[in-house]
């Protein structure tokens, strides 16, 4: 029988009312916290739940399923298919204390005395979000002009499922993901969610003008549904 508590992750959750166990295949044991629950109840929680936990581990492992997560590679560089620019990584052991990121034209340091790999990864994926912020701001601001479609505010998430979304108040949600897509899936996403401020549905309506500003729509529709495959492992984890 496996140690107790196994490893596990932690995920806090707008929408979860209740604290939520998972046991995820090739992930292993995710706890979804709602807001406003300490992460400091996590392994008292657990621990009420032992039994289902052993339980439910013993019965996906019989059915051979793996819980542990494969192993993580962190990576020596990070390149971005939207602007076609490659950053290398440098990581320096210092007697500074902590974890520093510093970036050089094409190069990122990351210094300090010592870092988890889950700390590298979250500064890794911060500076994703510092360039998709600075990229995506100029594009869809150039984009808007040429189009004459205004938004209000542009805001830069990081989610699995959308690459972007536009609210009826008028602002644009952009995926920082999109900085590993190929210009031509990242300028026609901002044109999908930019005609959206014209026409807040999916209607004839709304295609046509899609089909007037980008002729290829739906060839680039179809990318668009194997684009996540371009996304580096690391930046989900």
């Amino acid at each position: 029988m496996c140690d107790f508590p196994p490893p596990y992750s932690i995920r806090v959750s707008a929408r979860a009312k209740n604290v939520i166990i998972k046991l995820i295949p090739d992930k292993g044991l995710e706890v979804v916290l709602p807001k406003g629950v300490s992460k400091r109840e996590v392994p008292k929680f657990l621990e009420r739940k032992r039994e289902w936990i052993l339980s439910a581990i013993s019965h996906l492992e019989g059915k051979g399923f793996s819980l542990s997560p494969p192993k993580l590679v962190l990576p020596e560089s990070i390149f971005f298919a939207a602007n076609e620019t490659e950053i290398f990584i440098h990581r320096v052991r210092t007697r500074k204390v902590g974890l520093h990121v510093r970036k050089n034209v094409d190069k990122l340091m990351l210094s300090g005395t010592d870092w988890t790999e889950q700390e590298d990864i979250a500064a890794l994926t911060e500076f994703v979000r510092t360039q998709a912020r600075s990229f995506l701001s100029a594009e869809i601001t150039d984009l808007s002009k040429e189009l004459g479609m205004n938004f209000k505010k542009l805001f830069i998430r990081s989610q699995r499922k959308r690459w972007g979304s536009c609210s009826s108040k008028g602002n644009i949600n952009l995926n920082m993901k999109l900085m590993f897509l190929p210009y031509s899936l990242v300028r026609y996403v901002i044109i999908h969610e930019l005609c959206h401020t014209v026409h807040l549905n999916h209607s004839l309506k709304y295609w046509q003008l899609v089909k007037q500003v980008e002729p290829d729509f739906q060839l680039l529709e179809k990318e668009l549904g194997k684009a996540s495959l371009l996304v580096p492992d690391w930046i989900n984890l």
